[in-house]
């Protein structure tokens, strides 16, 4: 049976040389080499792995491209436009650094794809930057250029998971793309709880903001600007086994108990009829 190219064993199953204890003198965890996939060179976990990796790439890069946009000066800076190389009064932050090396660790690999599959056309080359001499992508020339290379790739998977060098493929770009994401991680956004009141306004506006910074703790606030209520954990957790039952009436919020001012936005007037949005044809 083939094995994994990659040198994976199945943990706590061992080989009929196996002595019991590694070099260290330590018991082995298991040395069994894992079974490649039919057709294949890598086992199911590495299979999946390559596919994993080179499909959310073009995320990654353009996580990074996003996160390094405060940092350019304008027009490099501006989102969506086409990068120019760095130079005099043009910042070039370590995000923007880290997608051009994903971007060319990818280029290399399609450019191996091109040489060796039969049927392969050639990469695309409008999404990326060259060397001056030309031989060479040594980065993104456009944010979405990655993404277009993923489209040309991935056709040609299942053909690169037979090669003897897939093994190798997967490792590379698998290890570059987890210190990208470790070092710019993707924050998690703020999720509004739809089931449990504010303990002080009556409203469902509780949201939850996740941490932010090394060993904080998430934290549950009310969104309404005239309360703007953080809760303790503790009434967290009484508020969360109430969840939307409330007991008794709900309190009125104080911008309900009085009438509202003539500026009020529901007493604004509605809009002419010369407004843009009656407009008809547009124009």
């Amino acid at each position: 049976m083939a094995v994994c190219v990659a040198g994976c064993v199945v943990r706590g199953e061992h080989g009929p040389d196996c002595p019991g204890t590694t070099d260290d003198g330590l018991a082995c965890p298991g040395c069994l080499p894992r079974g490649a996939v039919a057709g294949l060179v890598l086992c199911a976990s590495c299979w999946s792995r390559l596919q994993r990796v080179v499909r959310t790439l073009p995320s990654v890069v353009e996580h990074l491209v996003a996160a390094a946009v405060p940092s350019l000066a304008s027009p490099s800076g501006s989102a969506g436009g086409v990068r120019r190389p760095p130079g005099p009064g043009c910042l070039w932050p370590d995000a923007l650094d880290a997608a051009d090396d994903l971007h060319a660790g990818l280029w290399a690999w399609c450019a191996e794809v091109a040489a060796e599959c039969p049927w392969a056309s050639s990469p695309p080359v409008s999404g990326s930057r060259w060397s001056a001499d030309g031989q060479d992508v040594v980065g993104l020339a456009h944010p979405s250029g990655t993404r277009g290379l993923v489209r040309w790739l991935d056709p040609h998977l299942e053909w690169v998971g037979a090669q003897s060098w897939a093994g190798v493929m997967v490792d590379e770009l698998g290890a570059a793309s987890a210190r990208a994401s470790a070092r710019w991680p993707v924050e998690e956004p703020e999720r509004r709880v739809t089931e449990v009141r504010c303990p002080s306004c009556g409203a469902l506006s509780l949201v939850v903001r996740p941490v932010r910074v090394v060993g904080g703790e998430s934290q549950v606030v009310c969104s309404r600007l005239a309360c703007g209520r953080v809760l303790s954990e503790q009434e967290w957790e009484r508020a969360r086994g109430g969840l939307s039952r409330w007991p008794g009436p709900l309190p009125v919020p104080p911008w309900l108990s009085r009438p509202p001012r003539l500026g009020h936005p529901l007493l604004r007037a509605p809009p002419r009829l010369g407004s843009p949005c009656f407009r008809y044809p547009p124009r």
